[in-house]
């Protein structure tokens, strides 16, 4: 009995130690995505005109894991990157100068689902640079819905830390 009792206790520590812990998304400084100060490709800095391409991803997790389908990583980042304003967005690609691919990646022997967005050169259809961020497990599906808007923040300041790195908020 007091075996069981310490078991239930232990349990009840690890989980309010990870419901009441601020994610790991959240805890991250924005530190420079381009550590090795190599240029960064001149498309994506000189660029006026930008078009986001939904990729499919991994379908499976919607709408059980996470509220949504499988465009909301789309809807998401395509709603931030207007925000943000940097660039101006079009319809079609070639109108554009980068072309952002985001896609939702949840596939079997990956610890956590991640959100990756590749960044292309419209001209040359030339891969430029990518980004990936990982959504923070939850238990609840309110805190996992949370997670993943978190990761798509964090990937649109990934972004933002490359192009403009004194514009990026931590």
């Amino acid at each position: 009995m007091l075996r069981l009792a310490k078991y239930v206790l232990f349990a009840g520590a690890v989980l309010g130690l990870a419901a009441f812990s601020p994610s790991l998304t959240a805890q991250r400084k924005a530190a420079p995505v381009n550590l090795s100060s190599a240029p960064v490709p001149a498309p994506i800095l000189q660029g006026k005109k930008a078009f986001i391409s939904f990729e499919l991803g991994d379908v499976s997790s919607f709408p059980s894991t996470y509220s949504g389908g499988p465009e909301r990583a789309y809807n998401e980042f395509f709603q931030g990157m207007q925000a943000w304003g940097r660039y101006e967005l079009v319809a079609d690609p070639k109108e554009a100068d980068v072309i952002f691919a985001i896609r939702f990646v949840d596939p079997p022997g990956l610890d956590d689902p991640q959100i990756r967005v590749g960044v292309t050169d419209a001209r040359g259809r030339v891969s430029l640079w990518g980004f990936a961020e990982e959504i923070n497990g939850a238990i609840r599906k309110k805190s996992r819905d949370a997670a993943f808007s978190a990761a798509i923040d964090q990937v649109i300041n990934d972004v933002k830390l490359l192009v403009q790195p004194n514009d990026a908020h931590p």
